[in-house]
Parts: C-alpha cells; structure tokens; sequence
C-alpha cells in the first residue's frame, strides 16, 4: 500500500512540474510598458549632468561601485569591502575597495580596471568635466587637472582584478569622500568598447558612438538596452542583464532583476500614453516617469492625484557667456535675473519651485544630517519679477538694452527647457534687448567609410549627436539653459566646478620668455573667475571636517549669488505615477525609478494579451 501511495506522490510531482513547464514556457518575466522620460540619445555617464532625463536612464543601465539612497546616504553597490588605511610613518592615506563577482552583459567580467578606467577617463585631456574637481583628494589629481602632471600618475591603481586601491594626498575624512565614489561620473566602463567606438564623419571629425547605439551598449547594470529606435513604436526597450550579479549556473533568471522588459514608446505622444494608463487595454502603461506638460491640467486630475513629487537633485538654470557683451557686466546679469517671474515658471511645469538660490533641494547639508542645505543657507534671489529695478541697474551701468542682440539656446528636446526659454525671452524683451530662442535637438551622425579609396562612401550609423549639448560643452552660446545635475550627492560638488581651479574645463600650454610651458587652468565654461570664490571653494577642500566645510560652501553659494554667472530658474522635481497593479519601484538619490525589483501583479496575463508570450 505504501509503495502505491509513494509512486501515486511521484507521479502528481511530475505532472505539477509538467504543468509548470508548460506554463512558463517563453515566460521570463514581466514585460512592462513604460514611458520613463523624454528620449536620450546618449548614455555616457559623463554626458548625464545637464539633463536629469539623461541621469535616470544612466542609472538603470550602469552599477556603480557605491549608490546615493533617496536620502543621498551612502550605501554599496559593486563594491563588496572596503577599508581605510593610514600609515603616518610613511605618510601614505589609502582606500582599499574590493568589488562583487558580476558581468557585463556580454558576459565578461566587471574588474577593478574597468573602474580604474572611469577615474582615467574623467582626467583624459580629451574629456572636459566639472566631476574632475570633487576628486582633488586624489594624489596627483589637482595637478593632473591643471597640466602639471601626467594622468598616469592618479594615484588609482589596480592590485588585482577584484581589488581598486586610491591613494590620497593627505589624511581624509572618509565619511566626505565616499559619496563622491556614488557619482555616475565614475560608472565603470569598458575601455575596449569606448576607445574603439568611434566613427570618422565627412566633416573630417571623430566622433564617438558607442554609447548612441543600443545593440553596442555593454552595461553592468540591471538592464541592458535592446534597442534605441525613437521613431518605432516600442523602439526604446531595457532588458535583463541575465549577468547581473548572477550565477547562471545556479540561480534564478529573475534573482536579481525582477522584471524582463521595459518597454517605451516613443513613436507616440506622451500625453495619448497617459490616456491609455491604468486601462487594461492592449498597449497599457503601467508607469509613468514624465508626466507631459500637456497633462499638468485639471483635465486629468483623477490620474494624477496618486502622482508621487519628490525633490530632484538638479536645478534648472542660465548660463552666460562673460567672454559676450554685455554677459561680462555684472549689472547686466543681476538685471537678467530680476526680470525673471520664477513663481510664473514654476507654475507654468507645475511640479517645479521657484528657485531663491542654486544648490536643489535634495541637496543635505552633511553637518547636521537631519537638514538639508536649502535649510542651512540664505534665499539670495527674488522669486517675483522686478522689471523697474532691473531697467535701473541697466540704466545705472550705462546699458542700453536695445543695442544688444543675443540668443538663448535650450535643449529643443524638453518641452520643459522650451516653455521656460519662451518665459525668460519674454521677460529680457520687455527690457529692451533683441532675443531669440534657438532650440538646439539632434541630427544624425554619418560616417565615411574606406576614406582616402576608391571605395570612400557615406554611411548612416543609427546613431544620434545632440548639437544643443555640443554647444554647452564647447562654450559656443551667449545664453545657454540647462538642467543642471549634481554629480555628487554633496554641495562641493554642485558649487566647487564654478571655481577656476575645479572646473574641469582644462588648461591652455604657452611658452614663456625662458622657453619653458606654462600651463593656465581654464575657468568654468562661462568664463566666471573670481579669486574670492576661488579662494572660499579651496578653503573648502582643505577643510578640516564637514562642520567647516559645510559652512564655507554656504558662503561660497554667497559669493556665486552676488556675482550671477549663472542664473537659477526653478528647482526642479521628479514626478512618478505607478499603475494599480505595478509594485515595488524604488528610488535613488539619481533616480527615481529603481525597477530591479518592479513587480507587475498578474503579468503573464499581460504578457498573453500583449502577444509577449504564447497562451499555451
């Protein structure tokens, strides 16, 4: 009797596991539609600082070797120890990180040169960027920045293909450098990919690919991207990166990354998508991470009363070219700003503030971890408009506005950018100057192929180049409006790349009269070089402890404020809308849709109706 009821149990096992099979046939998770922000064309981490839509797809795609929670509190990632080792005999300050066992999502393994490789990167003659100064802890880093030493000589050194070992020039308070190792800026990344992903255009430049083209994307985060197609409905999608963290071997497809797809639509409008949100029908959205400035209206009240609006990590601002009259007058930047009606901009996104001061509101202030900077610091700039007392600082300065033509460029992809450019124009119109709105987007990039043969042929590459960003970082714009991100979750890093010394922006060589080069630091992209903030943001790096540094940062932001070489606009916010049957979306300091844990009830039903997966 027993041997019966034993191979009666054998026998139910078997077909449950038949059953079970047949059920998950094709099945390898959710496939979610999303719409998570407006289009990115481009996911070097280095280019994801002044468009907060940029930072947010990063995030998905790359591990770092520490992450920022929501709160901006440090907590690993990639990096599985570390430790701090100080030697007063022999004077030497080092960081020791040992990585986690993980892949790329072609399957070769992330190692501490690919991290190395994103410190090099950053300090690359090549690479002109503001993240370099947050790392002057560095041995040889400050140097390295202003011409005086070799990049070889960053003292990042890799002991073996699991350990990372920086060293600093002086004793450290680690509890102020780790955040900085959160930074996207420092993403590991693959050398043999970025170096070799280069293209040669028929206007004789290189430029570089590897990061515009989906199906070249190696990534070491939780998703993978599948494709970058904006124009084809579904053409956008991030996928499992079966390599994450994972033992193929042993461990479930999903121990890691829940969810198999996410799926975006770019082909249609996101205000139609939102229509579809929460529907059930084919084609239901079950996410939304940008809400279209379209649907900020009483019309879709009902759906956006469970929107959930966080403070984001960047601030919407102008910058002006000094090296371009009138920019380089004080009194005409300060008549600028007060022309501004901050309270009708942010009224006009709706989910945005009015910006008093710089540094965002996400920002803490690390003396006192219960605040944040906004608390600790002053409210410089008046939120309303005044345009009589700007038309007198004007008049005061011998300025007469009519005689002076300018363009102020935005990033023509943002509909959030263009509606508040068409503010500002309006507003510098009515005091009197010539302005024009230049909305900058993208143009594809062609390569030659064979170049100097017979054989010589232009070819369409698929990928993108985004003119409005070219124009940033090339300084080429007399008014330029941009997100601008934190590359840290700390204010150094927001106000430190305004000082000459940390601006990233390179240096120029000359030779002087002894035949010997000199080497002159180039000043922030706006030509803003003050030796009274010079002086306060080095005070700040030599700072003995947070408590210091955090209130000479405040008097720094002071400095900056008076001065207006950069104009706040808003303080921008991070607007997420989960579906009724979508759970478990985290946020970080850089992102507010975490979806390695996203779970969609009932999915296979989903997947079923979507025609994902076959109903068997």
């Amino acid at each position: 009797m027993m041997k019966r009821i034993v191979a009666m149990v054998l026998c139910l096992v078997c077909l449950a596991l038949c059953f079970t099979a047949c059920g998950s046939k094709d099945d390898k998770g959710a496939s979610i539609r999303m719409y998570l922000s407006e289009p990115v064309y481009d996911v070097d981490p280095l280019n994801a600082f002044d468009n907060q839509a940029t930072l947010q797809i990063v995030s998905l795609i790359f591990e770092g070797l520490f992450t920022a929670d929501e709160d901006g509190d440090v907590k690993k990632a990639l990096v599985d120890d570390y430790e701090y080792e100080v030697d007063k005999d022999l004077g030497t300050y080092k960081l020791i990180l040992t990585l986690r066992e993980t892949k790329w999502s072609d399957g070769v393994p992330v190692t501490a040169s690919d991290a190395q490789y994103a410190f090099l990167r950053l300090f690359s003659t090549a690479i002109h960027h503001p993240a370099v100064g947050m790392l002057f802890d560095i041995k040889n880093a400050r140097a390295i920045a202003a011409g005086e030493d070799s990049v070889d000589h960053l003292a990042v050194t890799v002991t073996d293909p699991q350990t990372l070992e920086i060293e600093f020039e002086k004793d450290i308070d680690l509890d102020a450098f780790l955040p900085v190792l959160t930074s996207p800026a420092l993403y590991p990344l693959r050398a043999d990919k970025v170096d070799t992903g280069k293209v040669l255009t028929p206007e004789g430049v290189t430029e570089s690919i590897w990061s515009r083209l989906g199906g070249e994307i190696v990534c070491s985060g939780p998703f993978t991207i599948n494709s970058m197609d904006y124009k084809a409905k579904d053409g956008f999608m991030l996928e499992r990166n079966g390599y994450y963290y994972r033992d193929r071997e042993k461990d479930d497809y999903d121990k890691y990354v829940r969810p198999y797809r996410i799926i975006v639509d770019y082909s249609t409008p996101a205000v139609d998508q939102l229509k579809n949100y929460n529907t059930g029908e084919v084609g239901n959205i079950y996410y939304m991470g940008y809400i279209p400035l379209a649907a900020r209206t009483d019309e879709y009240a009902d759906i956006l009363k469970k929107l959930d609006v966080t403070n984001s990590n960047s601030t919407h601002v102008y910058y002006m070219n000094q090296a371009v009259a009138p920019f380089d007058n004080a009194s005409v930047r300060k008549a600028l700003s007060l022309a501004l009606d901050r309270e009708e901009m942010a009224k006009a996104l709706v989910y945005a503030d009015a910006a008093d001061a710089l540094v965002p509101q996400s920002i803490l202030y690390r003396a006192d971890k219960g605040a944040t900077f906004r608390d600790k610091a002053e409210s410089y700039l008046q939120t309303t408009a005044n345009i009589n007392e700007a038309k007198q600082l004007l008049s005061s300065a011998g300025i007469t506005a009519s005689d002076y033509s300018f363009t102020l460029t935005v990033n023509g992809i943002s509909e959030e950018q263009v509606k508040l450019g068409e503010m500002a124009v309006a507003a510098w119109k009515a005091l009197g100057f010539k302005v024009t709105l230049n909305k900058l987007g993208v143009e594809p990039i062609i390569k030659v192929e064979d170049p100097g043969t017979e054989e010589e042929k232009e070819v369409a590459t698929g990928a993108y180049k985004s003119l409005y960003r070219e124009a940033l970082q090339s300084g080429s714009f007399d008014v330029i409006g941009l997100d601008l991100v934190s590359t840290a979750p700390t204010a150094m890093s927001y106000l430190a790349p305004f000082a000459a010394a940390f601006s990233g922006n390179g240096y120029s060589a000359s030779v002087n009269g002894e035949g010997k080069t000199v080497y002159t630091i180039n000043p922030h992209v706006t030509g803003y070089n003050s030796a009274d903030y010079n002086a306060k943001i080095d005070a700040a790096q030599n700072a003995k402890n947070e408590k210091e540094r955090a209130k000479l940062l405040v008097e720094a932001e002071a400095i900056l404020m008076n001065d207006l070489p950069v104009i706040p606009v808003v303080y921008n916010k991070n607007t997420t809308l989960d579906g009724k049957k979508l759970s478990r979306v985290k946020a970080s300091f850089f992102c507010p849709h975490v979806l390695t844990d996203a779970k969609l009830s009932g999915y296979r039903k989903v997947a079923i109706r979507e025609g994902f997966v076959e109903d068997n």
